[in-house]
């Protein structure tokens, strides 16, 4: 009788053989602080050029679970294992159960970084921190970004997302479909170096639609942010806005319905929107969906799915998006269980003609594998967070 994890290691083998490949990926870990004792190290990630930032929301600091976000950076040597951790973030003020960290947005020299309590916890004092890099390399907060305490809208800083002298704030909703959430904007003046709200995007569809609030991301004129219906199981939908500069407003310039996620995770490029939907067909098995948008509407351009789908597999539970490629997570059956005990990311990239094809899987045989995705380029950084140890964060270039 083989052993339990031969047989795991020669299926990995097997389904490896039927994606098309072009290599194999060198897979390599960055640098983990040594002082670090937190299990969320790595529940959020973000890259740009020679820059990554991961989030460490449950890191001891001035208090427990007060947050610490950690800044890498790409020295000379190979593309991939010449990574230095450069900088630990803390915000200001520093607090116990702030969660500093949960999410972080990352463009250039700026990092927006969110200090979010728990999803479903009660009204707290949530908030969204900007820091910049100086020319000497060091970073320093900038702004402390907040909403409007009076407004019924869930928890502050549930998602960020930043795009040059934009960002973008949302709040959580409510998970139980008493209220919907918003997204707040801020635009940079740089004449008086302050960032100003100038837009707060409310649901204008009913609450069977889905809660407004989570996941938020931004690129250009556009912005999508998720709106889930939760625990009542049906499926939610995504708002895409758009901003008009003439007269310098928002507009709802689609609403995504039947997308079916718990938590409804995004990428954005360009016009190109990547929606996870983890809980889609009947199996659960999972589906990532494509939509661009044309002369003037959101279509529906593909719809991406695994090689092989798993029932319960999870597929887009989180997602991201950069150019012709795309990473997807999901689960990766093995041993013939009935439970999932092994959680992948496949790499798809879009050809010429606009289709998209699974190239690979990257598979370190873990169950935290995953669990945060970004991707610039062809280089990806994915997250491990187990529940009782320290995260690691991965990098490695895709096909």
């Amino acid at each position: 009788m083989l052993h339990p994890r031969l047989v795991a290691l020669l299926l990995v083998g097997l389904l490896a053989s039927l994606v098309p490949s072009e290599g194999h990926a060198q897979i390599e870990a960055l640098p983990r602080p040594d002082t670090l004792q937190a299990a969320s190290f790595g529940v959020s990630v973000a890259i740009d050029d020679s820059i990554a930032v991961v989030g460490a929301s449950g890191a001891t600091v001035c208090g427990k679970d007060a947050g610490a976000v950690f800044v890498y950076e790409r020295g000379p040597g190979p593309l991939v294992t010449s990574w230095t951790l450069t900088a630990r973030l803390v915000p200001r003020p520093c607090r116990a159960n702030a969660f500093f960290g949960a999410d972080v947005a990352l463009d250039g020299s700026r990092l927006l970084v969110s200090a979010s309590s728990e999803h479903f916890a009660g009204e707290g004092e949530n908030a969204a921190y900007v820091f910049e890099r100086s020319a000497d390399g060091t970073w320093a907060q900038t702004a402390r970004l907040t909403g409007r305490p009076d407004r019924r809208e869930g928890l502050f800083a549930a998602g960020v997302a930043l795009d040059g002298d934009r960002a973008a704030v949302s709040t959580s909703g409510n998970p139980e479909g008493a209220y919907s959430g918003a997204v707040y904007v801020y635009e940079y003046e740089s004449a008086a170096k302050t960032w100003n709200r100038t837009a707060r995007l409310t649901a204008t569809h009913s609450l069977q639609s889905g809660s407004l609030g989570g996941d938020v991301v931004l690129d250009g004129p556009h912005l999508a942010v998720a709106a889930s219906t939760f625990f009542e199981r049906g499926p939610g939908s995504v708002y895409v806005f758009r901003h008009d500069p003439a007269p310098n407003r928002w507009r709802e310039d689609a609403h995504l319905t039947g997308i079916d996620a718990f938590f409804i995770d995004l990428d954005l490029h360009g016009s190109t929107l990547l929606v996870g939907e983890d809980r889609a067909r009947d199996d659960d098995s999972g589906a990532a969906t494509v939509y661009t948008r044309g002369d003037s509407t959101w279509t529906r351009s593909a719809t991406l799915r695994p090689s092989i789908p798993y029932e319960s597999g999870s597929f887009g539970g989180a997602v991201s998006l950069h150019g012709r490629r795309a990473l997807i997570t999901g689960y990766d059956e093995q041993l013939g269980k009935e439970i999932n005990i092994d959680r992948v990311v496949y790499v798809f990239r879009r050809r010429a003609r606009g289709k998209w094809r699974e190239r690979t899987i990257l598979d370190l045989g873990t169950v935290h594998f995953g669990a945060s995705l970004d991707l610039d380029g062809r280089i990806a950084l994915i997250g491990s967070v187990p529940e009782t140890e320290s995260g690691i964060v991965h990098v490695t270039r895709v096909p």
